[in-house]
């Protein structure tokens, strides 16, 4: 998975919906990437209600770019673009169309219901070669994407969570679903720009097995408002070399 877009994509938790609602707001809100000082990237969210093959939907895109000083260590140009269904929160349709580092593709997912809540989702990927990857699969563990699963995750009710607890979820990607996992990290406050923001922290994971125990690879920490808004104002990236941070434009 690029974890550039990841990123990115995760911000939508801030986009869009009111907590402890089942309605969307039209907006489109702003992040930096941060490396160090540099200001590495930007993204914009946006929100709108609308329909998708004559159901209505909710329709979130994301737009994020590189800026010239930080692509001397990597570029990016990419839009994500899901349909979900407001009251359930359930994927409809998903497209990345990316270029990252001269690595350009787009992928697509369809998602389809059965009565009993199995979820099919039809995925292709298709490499600017010319080569296309395309798999079917069935879950019955909730399946999203990049995009969606931060609807997912803002609909989320945390009064009864503990700290330490697992949120297991499947997530689309390069035409196979992955397995991932969100841990509830507790309370704490941020301060931006001399603003302080009481927020819900979460850290996103990824299982891995080694000697044949279960072990989880830190990915980022993300720092959520505790309100109705439930913007994420920072996250703390990781990578295999080096970190970074991404903020708030407000």
């Amino acid at each position: 998975m690029k974890r550039w877009v990841t990123v990115f994509a995760l911000m939508l938790m801030a986009g869009g919906m009111a907590y402890g609602q089942q309605t969307w707001k039209n907006e489109t809100l702003k992040y930096a990437l941060y490396i160090g000082p540099i200001k590495a990237g930007e993204a914009r969210f946006i929100t709108r209600n609308t329909t998708f093959e004559g159901q209505k939907v909710v329709r979130m895109d994301l737009i994020a770019r590189t800026t010239s000083a930080a692509e001397k260590i990597f570029s990016m140009n990419d839009t994500l673009t899901t349909y979900l269904e407001a009251y359930n929160v359930r994927p409809v349709y998903f497209r990345k169309s990316c270029n990252e580092g001269g690595d350009v593709y787009t992928e697509t997912a369809r998602y389809t219901y059965a009565q009993d809540g199995l979820c099919k989702a039809q995925m292709r990927k298709n490499y600017m070669d010319g080569r296309v990857k395309e798999r079917t699969e069935s879950s019955r563990t909730a399946v999203y994407d990049m995009v969606s699963v931060m609807g997912y995750a803002r609909a989320m009710n945390t009064s009864g969570m503990k700290e330490g607890q697992h949120i297991d979820f499947r997530l689309v990607d390069a035409a196979e679903i992955l397995d991932e996992c969100l841990i509830y990290q507790g309370k704490e406050t941020v301060k931006l720009s001399g603003k302080k923001y009481n927020c819900l922290v979460f850290k996103l994971v990824e299982p891995y097995m080694e000697k044949g125990k279960n072990k989880f690879r830190d990915i980022l920490t993300i720092y959520i408002t505790d309100d109705n808004a439930r913007k994420i104002v920072q996250m703390d990236i990781k990578f295999k070399v080096g970190s970074a941070k991404a903020k708030i434009v407000e």
